[in-house]
């Protein structure tokens, strides 16, 4: 069995048969404050475009406002700016109660160039974090889009997540409780390396990339354990232009019904072990897209739970 804890993601409702309490609350470096009163997911910057730093909580902190690039994040920069993570992220959850996820993202491989050097660095947030909130699951999200102009993410392609894995499974990291959130879209956008400008977005071969994720699924079920979540979101062709986060895992495929369920059924083949996972839907097209990813998701043996009972 698959099992799929659901986060609500920009307040749409699932589908009136699921239970869903945990919210995704957005934690980007422009935030001022954090009033949250249900149990949450806290998103942390994705390092995507510029921000201006100006916000009271973060304007004092020197290592984080100073590592940037053209207004664009640097994350996990050195150890000063994990420590200046820290306080951003205490800071933001202020009185409110710990957030049941923190969700945070790999740095860029230009000043960043191996997962050895970023865990290290992580090292330094995860001992501070964990001794004020040691009950929230912390998971690092593969990405892909930016728009910064220099160097690349160093958590984005499927032999990135199978190396990280390897890695995060060593001896060396054992006293860190580190897990992945597998944002399968972006896994597709890394590895055809295009976003939204081609007709065809999944190249001339669709059945061969499938293929390709299949086989980096088989690749990762010996490191299931070390993902602790999904996230799942439509493309809607617009022109010559494909729109992320929009439409539903038809449009996704281009209504090729035979790739979406191979694809499905390898997803939920991988991860049948019974551990809940966390699940949020990154759909900012509607509901109507949101509950037929979640009836795909269902046709193929995911089940959807609240909590980890």
């Amino acid at each position: 069995m698959s099992r799929l804890i659901p986060i609500i993601y920009k307040n749409m409702n699932y589908p009136s048969h699921i239970e869903a309490n945990i919210h995704e609350v957005s934690g980007n470096f422009y935030k001022e404050k954090l009033i949250v009163k249900t149990p949450y997911s806290l998103h942390t910057e994705p390092s995507f475009g510029e921000r201006k730093f100006s916000s009271d909580i973060i304007g004092d902190l020197v290592p984080i406002t100073s590592a940037q690039k053209n207004g664009i994040p640097q994350l996990w920069y050195n150890e000063k700016w994990a420590r200046g993570f820290f306080i951003f992220v205490k800071r933001l959850i202020g009185d409110n109660k710990p957030p049941e996820v923190l969700e945070i993202h790999p740095p860029f491989n230009d000043y960043c160039s191996s997962f050895d050097q970023f865990l290290n660095i992580f090292k330094v947030f995860y001992k501070k974090f964990k001794s004020n909130y040691p009950k929230t699951t912390i998971v690092i999200e593969n990405r892909f889009g930016t728009r910064n102009k220099g160097g690349k993410f160093l958590l984005s392609t499927c032999s990135d997540v199978l190396e990280f894995c390897k890695i995060l499974r060593s001896q060396s990291y054992s006293d860190i409780n580190l897990k992945i959130v597998l944002d399968y879209p972006q896994i597709f956008s890394a590895e055809t390396k295009m976003e939204r400008k081609v007709v065809n977005w999944m190249g001339s071969n669709p059945l061969q990339l499938v293929e390709e994720i299949i086989k980096f699924n088989l690749k990762l079920k010996k490191y299931r354990k070390l993902i602790g979540g999904f996230h799942m979101w439509g493309k809607l062709r617009s022109g010559n232009r494909w729109i992320p986060h929009a439409g539903n895992l038809d449009t996704f495929f281009s209504n090729n019904k035979i790739l979406k369920k191979i694809f499905l059924k390898s997803v939920s083949s991988t991860f049948d072990d019974g551990i809940a996972r966390y699940f949020v839907p990154e759909v900012n097209s509607g509901e109507d897209d949101l509950h037929s990813i979640v009836k795909d998701m269902k046709k193929v043996n995911f089940v959807f739970s609240k909590n980890n009972s």
